[in-house]
């Protein structure tokens, strides 16, 4: 049996001999070169051949294995470590000298699954020498290291490494040395990192280190969750500061970070096409264009770039709207192109933003609005505007089609739209009366707008037959409309107010149960509403403010009631809160609304608590008369005020305001002022609010929802400058409130009046 099986392997050995043997031309004379094929595909294959050989060579690069005596060094390396036999002051040195042993071996110890883990150790406890002298040393193999999956690893311990000594002046020096060195590198082969799922997140963390953004901060420039995106773009404060938080820049190589740049925008230009549409490569794009904020000429080029446009002049060449529109509506269909597309509009400089507006998207809008990647281009679009004129674009093709969006499932654009005109004050009784009449039909009347909002996604898919659900969610966007609805003047507010007063207990409970429902409660207690009405709502809730105020979300609602309210409604809330005080005090946030509302105070004491909310009550008046928004004071509420003003005060008084009427910078960007807000001239170019506010504390609960803005630090209310006042004394954190407010203003005092610093002899 032995015997026949070897015959019969002899035989098939000498019959592919055989056949191998017979070389022969071809019928119309090509002849077969030595690897087989004909010559006329014979390059082509050769090429493949080749292609395929240095990939095979790259994977034995990349897992070359570690020699026996290297892997045993650095097993008991490991075990040293693991074992904490070396103590907290020696270790730094000992991973140093362990780090050197690594010299001319880095990408087999980087690359291996079992040493890379050690080589992290040594590098996140190594001083900055040893550490610098690791990645000049592998800098030429550096991009090999970063395609690897465990290798990628061990150069993101190695940035992040680095990146904790920017902040010490000393070491800048090395630090940028050993960027400029890798840089150089890596921009040679900045295409295979931009495409690897590995090397790409390491060229972002690289980016992010030559920009000198901080450890902490390095995420944000990373891939951002949607959730986060939209809380953002529906909050008040101008787009194009999503780049501007990295206030440690100072601290970065700036030098070293537009040549990296450069030279990647350089070496991909021509593979840009392609290169857009690849996950991998638009994150490294969005997070280079996020860096370039404040940059506008080079942000300019790099966009360009991205778009195609490269070498063209925005103002001279003809075509210019022509390509770029094309090549932007070309990428309208691809998940990846459509995100980078979001950052491009939302960090464009305004002249290049304005001809996107104007040149690319207007006539198209709508139609994008509809296409299931294009529609978030368009929010960005709409999100970033920075004028009424381009909001007035938006809303001449997007406001009349309200109703087709919200059945299209289309709610985003109509949520960012809405945003945007409040933002810049523009389009306000549109943007109310369109609205309304998107959610309701005429047999409804406009009785059913709220519930229809706060239900949007049921309502939409019944609205012939659709009824109050029971213990369903609240639709996240149809509640974020209805917060910014209620920041609209009173007056294009009425139906909404008449609709959530006309409600019944139950459901108005069911709103306060609800965590996006609350703070629809809460932006409604926070309108310009009157007083009265507002008690008319929060009466309702009496008899549940306890049960409320055990949950966290609702009970934001809870203390913003007692601060809205009357000393009736106050002294019924603090009632119930008191029968619940020890279980309430067991909670995370009870403390904090049991002390904001002196529960203990009013249990103890309820006459002195009563007396001390009346004078709370009567210095906020005051404080609200004397420090109330101008608005107001236009509107004739200071005329009073104005015979007690001495005539110095009163010329001064008129001055600053035409001063800031008649301002050059205001009246070159000044925009005809549109129905619904009055004073529109300075908002075209600020963005902000009349008031000056930009009110971004859409979220106050991360738990209860899933969007959460990271907002700055807001400016202290009248409400608390006035709880401030009126209390016996201040705890460390009222002083501290009140101290950076007296220090802001004062500031801010000393900014507009110029007065110079005078010495001691001076003020005597």
């Amino acid at each position: 049996m032995a015997a026949e099986n070897l015959s019969n392997k002899r035989e098939r050995k000498k019959s592919k001999t055989v056949k191998h043997s017979k070389r022969h031309n071809f019928k119309d004379g090509s002849s077969e070169d030595p690897l087989g094929v004909p010559s006329e595909i014979a390059p082509a294959q050769i090429t493949a051949k080749r292609i395929l050989d240095s990939s095979k060579s790259m994977q034995t690069l990349l897992r070359k294995k570690v020699d026996p005596l290297t892997a045993q060094y650095f097993s008991q390396i490991r075990d040293s470590l693991e074992d904490n036999s070396i103590d907290l002051e020696s270790r730094p040195i000992f991973c140093s000298k362990a780090l050197r042993a690594t010299r001319g071996i880095e990408v087999e110890l980087s690359t291996d699954m079992i040493m890379s883990h050690t080589i992290e150790t040594l590098l996140d406890g190594c001083e900055l020498d040893p550490l610098c002298e690791f990645l000049r040393s592998c800098a030429e193999v550096f991009p090999s290291i970063t395609l690897d999956k465990c290798g990628s690893r061990v150069a993101e311990k190695a940035l992040k490494s680095l990146s904790l000594h920017l902040q010490d002046e000393e070491s800048h020096s090395i630090v940028g040395d050993t960027l400029t060195k890798i840089c150089q590198v890596v921009a040679r082969d900045a295409i295979n990192l931009m495409s690897s799922i590995y090397g790409s997140h390491v060229l972002r963390s690289l980016l992010c280190l030559c920009k000198g953004v901080p450890l902490e901060s390095l995420e944000q420039f990373h891939v951002s969750k949607s959730s986060i995106i939209l809380a953002k773009r529906l909050n008040n404060h101008p787009a194009r500061q999503i780049g501007k938080n990295h206030e440690s820049s100072q601290l970065g190589f700036e030098n070293v970070f537009k040549s990296l740049i450069m030279e990647i925008l350089n070496h991909a230009k021509d593979e840009m096409k392609n290169l857009v549409c690849d996950k991998c490569s638009s994150f490294v794009l969005q997070t280079a264009l996020k860096l370039l904020v404040g940059d506008d000429q080079l942000m300019s080029d790099a966009i360009l770039t991205i778009l195609q446009c490269h070498g063209m002049n925005m103002t001279k060449d003809k075509s210019f709207e022509v390509v770029m529109k094309k090549n932007v509506l070309s990428l309208l269909q691809d998940p990846s192109a459509t995100r980078l597309l979001e950052v491009i509009v939302e960090v464009a400089p305004d002249s290049l933003y304005d001809k996107l507006v104007n040149e690319v998207f207007k006539g198209s809008m709508y139609t994008i609005s509809l296409q299931h990647c294009g529609n978030f281009v368009v929010q960005a679009l709409i999100s970033s505007s920075r004028t009424c004129d381009q909001v007035g674009v938006m809303w001449d093709e997007i406001g009349p089609n309200i109703r087709e969006l919200l059945d299209s499932q289309k709610a985003g654009v109509v949520a960012s739209l809405l945003a945007a005109c409040q933002r810049l004050q523009t389009h306000a009784q549109e943007c109310c009366e369109a609205l309304a009449s998107a959610v309701s039909s005429k047999s409804e009347s406009l009785s059913c707008i709220i519930p229809h909002l706060l239900f949007l996604e049921s309502y939409l898919h019944g609205r012939s037959c659709w009824e109050w659900p029971e213990d369903e969610k609240m639709h996240t966007l149809g509640c974020l409309m209805l917060q910014t609805i209620f920041r609209f003047p009173k007056d294009f507010i009425r139906p909404f107010v008449n609709n959530l007063k006309s409600m019944d207990v139950n459901c108005i409970l069911q709103i306060a149960q609800d965590a996006g429902g609350s703070r629809v409660l809460e932006a409604f207690i926070s309108s310009d509403v009157s007083a009265k009405e507002k008690q008319e709502v929060i009466s309702k809730l009496q008899g549940y403010f306890g049960e409320l105020s055990m949950h966290p979300s609702s009970s934001f609602t809870v203390e913003k009631c007692f601060h809205a309210s009357n000393m009736t409604l106050k002294e019924a809330i603090a009632t119930e809160l008191r029968t619940i005080q020890a279980e309430l005090s067991k909670r995370k946030h009870g403390p904090h609304l049991l002390r904001n509302l002196e529960i203990d105070e009013f249990a103890k004491r309820p006459n002195q608590w009563k007396a001390q909310q009346a004078t709370k009550e009567r210095v906020r008046q005051d404080f609200q008369a004397i420090f109330g928004s101008k608005t107001k004071h236009q509107k004739g509420d200071a005329s009073a005020h104005q015979f007690s003003e001495s005539p110095r005060k009163k010329r001064k008084r008129h001055q600053e305001i035409n001063e800031a009427t008649f301002d050059d910078d205001a009246k070159s960007n000044a925009t005809p002022s549109k129905q619904g807000f009055a004073g529109n001239k300075h908002v075209a170019k600020s963005g902000y609010s009349a008031s000056g506010s930009a009110d971004t504390n859409f979220i106050k609960n991360p738990a209860a929802t899933s969007f959460v803005a990271n907002s700055k630090k807001r400016k202290s209310t009248t409400n608390e400058l006035a709880d401030l006042a009126s209390k016996k004394s201040l705890s460390q954190s009222d002083v501290q409130k009140l101290f950076e407010t007296s220090t802001q203003n004062k500031g801010k005092h000393l900014e507009s009046k110029k007065v110079p610093f005078l010495s001691r002899k001076q003020k005597k």
